[in-house]
């Protein structure tokens, strides 16, 4: 591949994918590709994502007329990881190992949340965890690295623990990593500067990502933001993780401690406008607000909304006979309705969202917008939206076209927003259906469950058990 096609790999990679996963410092990648110091498998693994971003007459011109460079460029990556694998044996991990296997995660799972793209995220961590990434500000963490080379680190580990969290939300299964014993401070730089090679020597203060230690704890949250939202992102990943967390927990074994721990969390949410500065959750970009930020302080509102709306999924364990003091959110049906508002707050955030960002957007997007769609079209199809408090941003058939409009608008970059689309295609046809309230629970409970790499079709969004209570209820009516 001559260097001229490498460039425009590369400057693809710079523009759609450096922004949602910063992990290069650009000139230092530059100036080892040069020196013929990029591993091969790491560069392959940037081309197979950055050519999903290749206009199709550009594709032709590099490639001749092969359909899909991107699925050659991963079997490439994949083949070159394990022999690099085989080669180094019992070598240390390298921080280009552990960026492959990021970028072989990523690559799979925005293609179809299949399982080994589940196990591949796992993998991933993993690495890190083998690279001591976690670990890099630890008073036994490396010290003969410059400031650059341990913002880089930072960078990389955030990155990976960012993409393990949402994607086990999004899987409804076990992180891959305690909280606390996590000892790598957050960033000091922007993603911009950082790309640049721009470091600040600053180094921020090893976070608490528990969210509830967090809160009570002397000091309060500390977002410890650098000014462009990456940190702040990563505060709602972590609020979005305690949720879906403690909901599993749960799920599997109700107890007094994990129901005190959603009181608490719902006590964050409350004060979520003291934390944040006023004029946060208003998604109109400000004048003085650069695009990058703005895009990321909008995933944020979407991120913090998705927590919220998971934190008012009903437990079905604890409907029959919640114990005392139980929040109302984990039994009442009443209050999962009241909270898709927040559903229509997600879609009211792309009413502000310029077409340029489905570009540059982190693609788990996708599966939150696909998740506010599912609760808005099973509370139309359950008959409970009248009979409560109404719903208060837009007209529920405006936010749904909304929603419906804004994940076709991932299709063209990340194929999982088609696999996305085809499940509502399939949900959709049954719209006319009425829901048994009775069954709504188990229906809701499933539906975050529908990405699990343990359902009987991994690989595609299984929307079946909904259809398949509609036909049952449909045929108890007749009979």
């Amino acid at each position: 591949m001559s260097f001229a096609t490498k460039h425009t790999l590369l400057s693809l990679y710079f523009d759609h994918i450096q922004p949602i996963f910063p992990m290069f410092r650009r000139p230092a990648l530059y100036h080892n590709l040069l020196n013929s110091h990029v591993p091969d498998d790491l560069l392959v693994a940037m081309f197979a994502i950055a050519c999903r971003f290749l206009p199709p007459d550009k594709s032709n011109l590099l490639f001749g007329h092969a359909t899909a460079p991107w699925e050659q460029f991963s079997r490439l990556a994949h083949q070159k990881s394990r022999e690099n694998v085989d080669k180094e044996g019992s070598r240390p991990v390298t921080l280009d190992a552990v960026k492959t296997a990021c970028l072989l995660a990523l690559y799979e799972y925005t293609s179809t949340p299949s399982r080994q793209a589940w196990v591949l995220v796992g993998n991933a961590m993993r690495l890190a965890l083998m690279a001591q990434l976690h670990q890099v500000d630890c008073a036994n963490g490396p010290d003969n690295l410059t400031a650059a080379e341990k913002e880089e680190r930072r960078f990389v580990w955030w990155t990976i623990w960012r993409l393990d969290c949402t994607i086990n939300v999004t899987t409804v299964t076990p992180f891959s990593i305690d909280p606390r014993l996590i000892g790598t401070a957050l960033v000091s730089s922007t993603i911009p500067d950082f790309t640049a090679g721009v470091v600040d020597a600053t180094r921020n203060k090893i976070p608490e990502m528990d969210p509830v230690r967090s809160w009570t704890s002397v000091q309060g949250p500390q977002v410890q933001d650098t000014g462009d939202g990456f940190n702040t992102h990563l505060f709602a990943v972590s609020l979005l993780r305690a949720v879906s967390e403690c909901h599993q927990r749960l799920n599997t074994r109700v107890n007094a401690e994990d129901i005190q721990y959603i009181s608490s969390l719902e006590e964050i949410f409350t004060a979520l406008d003291v934390i944040f500065p006023g004029s946060f959750f208003a998604p109109a970009k400000s004048p003085t607000e650069e695009s990058h930020t703005h895009r990321l302080r909008l995933e944020t509102i979407i991120m913090l909304n998705t927590a919220r709306l998971i934190l008012n999924e009903p437990v079905g364990q604890l409907t029959t006979k919640p114990p005392e003091n139980t929040s109302n959110s984990l039994v009442s049906l009443g209050g999962w309705r009241d909270s898709l508002g927040y559903a229509e707050d997600i879609a009211n955030v792309f009413n502000y969202w310029p077409s340029d960002y489905f570009a540059v957007s982190d693609p788990i997007i996708s599966c939150a917008i696909w998740h506010a769609y599912c609760g808005l079209m099973m509370l139309e199809m359950s008959g409970l939206k009248n009979s409560g408090a109404d719903l208060q941003s837009m007209p529920e058939s405006s936010a749904l076209e909304g929603l419906s409009v804004s994940l076709n608008s991932f299709t063209p970059w990340w194929p999982i927003a088609r696999v996305l689309q085809d499940s509502l295609q399939e949900l959709r046809a049954w719209s006319w259906a009425k829901l048994d309230s009775r069954r709504l629970i188990g229906l809701i409970s499933h539906v975050r469950k529908a990405f699990s790499p343990f359902t009987r079709q991994p690989g595609r969004v299984d929307v079946s058990i909904l259809c398949d209570s509609l036909v049952e209820d449909l045929t108890m009516s007749v009979m």
